[in-house]
């Protein structure tokens, strides 16, 4: 004779129920890509200033480059981490992972720190890069912002 079963032993005979990932919109791929090569010119940008490269820091007025060659070595640090977690972060969001948000959240307040550490000293004579620095950070809580929004709606796994 056969009986019924119960709620719970047929939910414990069932597959488990996986939803799909949704899919990812195109607009992943291409603020993805470009949040990879404003990474890379960041990177280059830390490394031909930490190596005092001669053809890009010569574009510098001599203030300038006197404001950077005296940075102490911890600013350097700190702007390490942030444009290659930036760099990190990234290519994860590219490749959809949730992690993207957590790197990409390291960056930015990375940058934020590297960006107070080094502008606490006066700069002789060479404000420009000031205001370029609050464009990197804007652009670093908008990709950031838009790392968290994707999480939020599942296209990040």
């Amino acid at each position: 004779m056969q009986r019924d079963l119960a709620f719970e032993e047929a939910v414990a005979l069932a597959p488990p129920v996986q939803k799909p990932a949704p899919k990812a919109p195109w607009h992943l791929y291409l603020i993805g890509t470009a949040a990879v090569l404003w990474s890379l010119l960041n990177v280059f940008d830390f490394l031909a200033t930490a190596t005092q490269f001669g053809p890009y820091m010569d574009r510098f007025p001599d203030g300038a480059r006197q404001y950077w060659e005296t940075q102490p070595a911890g600013v350097f640090v700190v702007w390490a981490l942030a444009v290659f977690s930036s760099l990190i972060g990234s290519v994860l969001l590219i490749r959809r992972h949730a992690l993207a948000v957590r790197v990409l959240g390291v960056s930015t307040i990375s940058t934020i720190a590297a960006m107070a550490l080094s502008y606490s000293r006066p700069a002789a004579d060479y404000d420009a890069t000031r205001v370029f620095a609050v464009c990197i950070i804007v652009v670093s809580l908008l990709i950031l912002n838009y790392a968290w929004h994707q999480a939020k709606r599942g296209i990040l796994r």
